[in-house]
């Protein structure tokens, strides 16, 4: 999302992470290509035909993180127009807006919906009227919000892995600089405790065997 989800609370913050995005989306695509692991990009659609093809070209899924982070707004018409292809949304700040219904989702081509577990009231992958729904189990707002120094945040979620069947963790580029530095040694850790998967993944299995419940 660059700076936009913080172009209203903590400008100076926003500008320094417009500014130093695309150093960091080269750095954690190369770092990802080394590990070689595939994951998920949520992009903010406003900016998305800037990146799409370097992050497509890497191998991983991309989905809509709204069309400009604007809460008060309807995005989904807007994101539609940038792209009509993808498959996935996540929507700022894991609120669920009037637009994200299943019927609406469902008619703007969307096959799935990610949020946190707080915002949907479970924590394990379901399909529900033909929308799937990833929960995220935690992300990295705790490094910036409260400076939660990163040993203690990468022990909680590898701890998290450990000891549920799945897990969605979300990092921000935004807050890079809080997590970057480890962004190797937390991709050997993860990979020695999971199987990675994108949300693409995650939700063609719930289509095809609804039942199930997907490990990670």
């Amino acid at each position: 999302e660059r700076g936009w989800g913080h172009l209203d609370v903590d400008p100076i913050f926003a500008a320094e992470a417009q500014r130093q995005a695309p150093v960091d989306l080269e750095l954690m695509l190369q770092i990802e290509a080394e590990y070689q692991v595939t994951l998920t990009y949520h992009v903010v659609g406003c900016f998305l035909n800037e990146i799409k093809s370097t992050v497509e070209a890497a191998g991983h899924c991309i989905a809509f993180h709204s069309y400009d982070h604007d809460l008060a707004t309807d995005q989904l018409d807007r994101c539609r127009a940038v792209d009509p292809t993808l498959k996935g949304y996540r929507p700022p700040r894991n609120v669920l807006t009037h637009e994200l219904t299943d019927a609406n989702l469902r008619s703007h081509g969307f096959q799935w919906l990610a949020a946190s577990a707080g915002a949907f009231g479970f924590s394990t992958p379901r399909m529900e009227h033909g929308v799937a729904k990833i929960p995220v189990s935690l992300d990295d707002f705790a490094l910036y919000k409260t400076r939660t120094p990163y040993t203690h945040w990468e022990a909680a979620a590898l701890a998290h892995v450990r000891q549920h069947k799945f897990s969605a963790i979300c990092l921000h580029d935004c807050y890079a600089p809080f997590w970057l530095p480890h962004y190797r040694d937390f991709l050997s850790r993860l990979r020695l405790l999971a199987q990675l998967r994108t949300f693409d993944a995650v939700a063609e299995e719930l289509a095809q065997a609804p039942a199930t419940r997907p490990e990670a």
